[in-house]
């Protein structure tokens, strides 16, 4: 009877320790996961103080000092005409030397640009957090009034920037706000992502447009692809739901439409024009 019994313990033994190790194992990742979630989040790329831009349109370096020392770099782009002010809030790569590119190419709408970087990316410098990159936004706003009237200005935000362009413009009195392939809050990306990390309880970096977006007055755009691989179309749908019932809202759904490449769409292009045009 001993050595019949035998192999079961040794079974259950094995089973346990195998338990034991794939536990250990999820733990450490989730410990990597929480210290390295910034550098997945934002893949900033610093530049040099000394670098220098090169743009077709004229535009100017501007720096602005946060609430708590850091520093803001951000660039305004001159339209030939201008009728108002973009406040671009981009995505989560590279810096301004790629995003002042994607910014230039806004003033065809007869606008000019105020694109700005965020802690960490390009000249930009302060310790990033979610509470740090918000009242940078804020900063960044109040400066964008001295540039042109409120009534006038069209807070825009591209990915990762929807949620900062979402929680100005509920606290702001903005003409119109712009979001371009958009979140309803980051933890839902996540774990899109990383379904098997309770992203919920780890990241450190919420950005809840899904909260913010019904206290915004003013008229909403959202552009999203059926074909977005890093925020889902399904995302931006939800956003939208939110307020839907509005008839000042709209949302534009591009057919096969990818993360990054919307502007290529004559869809997109006669839309925007369309949205920022209307009330002129």
């Amino acid at each position: 009877m001993h050595f019949l019994a035998l192999p079961a313990y040794m079974e259950l033994e094995t089973v346990i320790f195998i338990l034991l190790a794939v536990l250990a194992l999820y733990a450490v990742i989730l410990v990597i996961y929480y210290f390295i979630q910034e550098r997945l989040l934002f893949v900033a790329a610093p530049l040099q103080l000394r670098h220098r831009f090169q743009l077709a349109s004229p535009f100017e370096e501007l720096y602005l000092e946060s609430q708590d020392g850091g520093k803001i770099h951000a660039l305004l782009i001159h339209a030939k005409d201008p009728k108002g002010l973009i406040l671009y809030f981009h995505g989560n790569t590279g810096n301004m030397n790629r995003w002042s590119l994607v910014a230039e190419e806004l003033t065809t709408y007869n606008f000019n640009v105020l694109v700005v970087d965020y802690r960490g990316f390009g000249k930009s410098q302060g310790r990033r957090t979610e509470a740090n990159m918000i009242a940078d936004a804020q900063v960044i706003y109040g400066h964008a009034k001295t540039l042109a009237k409120e009534n006038r200005l069209v807070v825009y935000g591209r990915s990762l920037g929807t949620g900062l362009a979402v929680k100005v413009a509920s606290e702001n009195d903005p003409w119109k706000l712009v979001l371009e392939t958009p979140y309803y809050h980051l933890p839902e990306v996540a774990f899109h992502h990383f379904p098997f990390i309770p992203v919920k309880w780890l990241l450190r970096f919420k950005f809840r447009s899904d909260l913010y977006i019904p206290k915004v007055h003013c008229p909403i755009a959202i552009f999203h692809g059926t074909r977005d691989r890093i925020v889902p179309y399904s995302s931006g749908l939800k956003l939208y739901e939110l307020i839907g019932d509005d008839p000042k809202h709209t949302m534009v759904t591009i057919p096969r439409g990818k993360h990054s490449n919307l502007g290529s769409y004559a869809l997109f292009r006669e839309k925007m024009k369309e949205f920022l045009e209307k009330g002129m």
